[in-house]
């Protein structure tokens, strides 16, 4: 069975190309796999077939992808993005599953952040859907997010597929090669967020509850619309990445992860720290609810995510029993079972 992904965003700092990287090595036991992509700057072990691009001016991590293929020698093809290569792609004769990365949301959000105009959001939506109508399998990360798209007219066969995560990379098995405190001048406890510093990952909210505990630590990791909004306050680290040792490493030393999203389709983040028995301070977001469970707390305002942020830094023991259940909570959601499932869906389509 031959398998070609597609994806306009494969060397983006955003969760779709951390996934594609992880998983694809895990599918290639299985089934004959490649992407098809842009931008190819690294070396991987995965077949990988880079198409001319050109950069989107002002926004350097973006791309303008050149399809020069009529067609793709596969079975199969598997889009994770709505955007000039996948929309192409779509409209391939071969079988085709769509994974639902996209969300109206994120497609307005570069250019209006939070203030989306109505009639380009219901613009945006209808533009979803009927690029989602066109395949014949449509993966959903969560039981939320199926049920989001049903209700918008969601129409092919659905299935429930957790991007997920590697649970045999435990806590246990993954240590540190950094001290992160040192490194980074942090004296104490800190708060964790990482991702993209754009109105839809509630980066205002995170803001706010460090204004309001001044005497707390936060390290914000991200790149994004609102980054030049981001206050030089003595208790912010603020950088717009990290290496993946460091990155591990702060995961590891973090006294929690504060997720306050308004639109997520599974939240890649928080898995990563549950994975080190990290609570999660989520929004009252129904997919980041499902995906999080009893690994950590949901807040419904700037008030409450600053009461429980507080709460679990003075809370040591609170903390580790969150965590335990973070832990249990994303072993639900194991990248090797997810694995299977996809090839279970390719195997049904032939």
């Amino acid at each position: 069975m031959r398998v070609v992904w597609v994806s306009d965003t494969f060397e983006q700092l955003n969760g779709i190309a951390v996934y594609i990287k992880r998983i694809i090595p895990l599918l290639q036991k299985y089934i004959d796999i490649r992407l098809v992509t842009g931008r190819v700057k690294e070396r991987y072990k995965f077949p990988v077939s880079p198409l001319p691009y050109v950069p989107v001016p002002m926004l350097q991590d973006y791309d303008i992808i050149i399809p020069t293929f009529r067609k793709i020698d596969a079975d199969i093809v598997h889009i994770h993005t709505g955007y000039i290569l996948g929309l192409y792609s779509s409209l391939l004769g071969n079988k085709k599953v769509v994974t639902t990365h996209l969300h109206p949301y994120h497609l307005l959000e570069g250019i209006f952040g939070h203030r989306q105009p109505r009639f380009l959001q219901k613009l945006a939506w209808r533009y979803v859907i009927s690029f989602f109508n066109r395949f014949d399998v449509v993966v959903c990360q969560t039981n939320a997010t199926k049920e989001m798209f049903r209700k918008r007219g969601l129409k092919p066969r659905t299935e429930v597929v957790p991007n997920g995560i590697n649970t045999l990379e435990s806590v246990e098995n993954i240590k540190p090669t950094v001290n992160f405190k040192k490194k980074y001048n942090i004296r104490g406890d800190f708060a964790l967020f990482l991702g993209r510093i754009d109105a839809s990952k509630g980066i205002d909210w995170v803001i706010e509850v460090a204004r309001k505990l001044p005497d707390r630590e936060f390290f914000i990791v991200g790149k994004g619309t609102l980054e030049k909004k981001i206050p030089k306050l003595e208790n912010i680290h603020f950088y717009n990445y990290l290496k993946y040792e460091d990155k591990i490493a702060a995961f590891y030393e973090a006294t929690m992860l504060l997720m306050p999203s308004k639109v997520e389709t599974e939240g890649i983040v928080a898995q990563e720290a549950m994975l080190f028995k990290k609570p999660v301070l989520i929004s009252n977001n129904e997919v980041l609810r499902e995906v999080v469970g009893k690994g950590g707390i949901v807040c419904n305002s700037i008030e409450e995510l600053a009461e429980n942020t507080e709460f679990l830094f003075e809370n040591e023991k609170l903390r580790e029993e969150i965590g335990e259940k973070a832990l249990e909570e994303v072993k639900k959601r194991d990248i090797n079972k997810s694995v299977e499932k996809l090839v279970k869906i390719y195997e049904s389509l032939l």
